[in-house]
């Protein structure tokens, strides 16, 4: 079977992406180093002798917990430049406590005990703790915890709430959070057979082209995940380039949005199965179907509590019409990009810098994903039948021969790191 140019294309590009997630992943290592950091402070917490914290229990949640963490953009500005982990420590003596009380007893047992030579800094809903002496460096927002009247449940299972400085109490749910995500991620995407083409390819390609690494062979690489850890690159870039920090949509919504698609995505495929890339896009496209109004309220809820929205920020009277603006750009924007290389540059260059303008990924890595594809695909974002083979045919030909664009290929695209 031989395929079309626009085939391989579209081959060059979900390889492309599935990379990309792979390549923004923290590596075992980091996620190593952040858990011995959890550990020192559990030991922090046990050397209380407030009665508020005893018998703690302190567990990650979010991205870290669902395994999505991403390395910061590399010169980022302050807040985007580290890598983001979250604590919650659950309390089961603080049934009676004011929000404010917790608060307090949770910042001054860490100044206390904290050996960061950073300042702990105050959040909303607890407590940052900056580890900066890491590279990449890396902050973990602790968040204090209670079980909800009823919840007889040990450990931060079940429904809680955590104290918040100017509402008091709120609810919050973590952990059948991540259970749901857990549990939808397994949901498989019925996918067409992956790269078909790279092993059938091989009976009548001369050169011999090793097939791409099976898609299993991502790490934790479900289309879920990746489109996750994708997106919430794409964020950050987004969001430093047009100045919009501020207002970035938070990665619990993005998370909540492209779960509830993936579902949507995945029950669809059983009668149509999908390519990973298509799976991808169409998760994209999807997210904004699963924002809830109510009234005049925008609603992106904890599906195992609804009494946690992670897009409260939307319905604030004064700045709410800013973060559901961000919100609208930046998804528009993430779907163009998503799909950045089934487009055709005019050069190398152009796509280059689109690829690093979007998702911080440099030169060097185009050119890793280029010598991983088989060499009489067309390359990603570039004109149906750029391939390697034909650039490099130009560049000893001086470009009569392969694609008319083929010299473009040639020049040097390292100012663009």
């Amino acid at each position: 079977m031989s395929m079309s140019n626009e085939q391989t294309k579209r081959g060059s590009w979900e390889h492309f992406l599935l990379r990309a997630a792979k390549e923004i992943s923290l590596s075992e290592a980091q996620y190593e180093k952040i858990n011995d950091r959890y550990s020192q402070l559990e030991k922090t917490l046990n050397a209380s002798d407030n009665p508020l914290l005893a018998e703690a229990h302190i567990f990650v949640q979010g991205s870290m917990r669902l395994k999505t963490t991403i390395k910061p953009v590399s010169g980022a500005p302050e807040d985007l430049d580290t890598i983001d982990a979250d604590a919650i420590i659950w309390l089961p003596h603080a049934q009676g406590a004011g929000a404010q009380e917790v608060l307090d007893a949770i910042e001054e047992r860490f100044k206390a005990g904290s050996r960061v030579q950073e300042e702990i800094k105050q959040l909303r809903r607890g407590i940052r703790i900056i580890y900066a002496d890491e590279n990449p460096g890396f902050h973990i927002d602790v968040t204090p915890a209670r079980a909800i009247n009823g919840n007889s449940q040990g450990n931060g299972e079940g429904k809680l709430e955590v104290p918040d400085r100017v509402t008091g109490w709120k609810a919050s749910s973590p952990i059948p959070y991540s259970k749901w995500l857990q549990v939808a991620s397994t949901q498989t995407i019925s996918l067409a057979e992956h790269m078909a083409v790279a092993k059938s390819q091989r009976a009548f390609d001369a050169a011999t082209q090793d097939p791409l690494p099976q898609y299993e062979d991502y790490l934790d690489q479900d289309p879920l995940r990746a489109t996750i850890k994708l997106l919430k690159r794409h964020r950050d870039e987004w969001a430093i380039r047009t100045k919009n920090t501020d207002h970035r949509p938070i990665s619990a919504v993005i998370t909540t949005l492209a779960t509830h698609a993936y579902l949507d995505v995945a029950k669809e495929s059983q009668s149509t199965p999908l390519r990973p890339l298509d799976a991808i896009l169409e998760i994209v496209r999807r997210m904004p179907d699963h924002v809830k109004y109510r009234g005049n309220e925008c609603q992106v809820c904890n599906p195992a509590d609804s009494g946690e929205n992670f897009a409260e920020k939307w319905n604030r009277p004064l700045d709410g019409h800013r973060y559901r603006r961000a919100f609208q750009e930046w998804h528009e924007n993430a779907s163009a990009s998503v799909s950045l290389g089934l487009e055709s540059f005019e050069s190398a260059e152009a796509f280059a810098k689109a690829v690093k303008e979007n998702f911080g990924m440099g030169p060097t890595f185009i050119s890793a994903v280029n010598s991983e594809i088989p060499s009489n695909w067309t390359m990603p974002g570039r004109p149906d039948g750029t391939t390697r083979n034909s650039t490099s045919m130009g560049a000893l030909f001086g470009g009569f021969s392969g694609t008319a664009s083929s010299q473009e290929d040639v020049k040097p695209v390292g100012r663009l790191g």
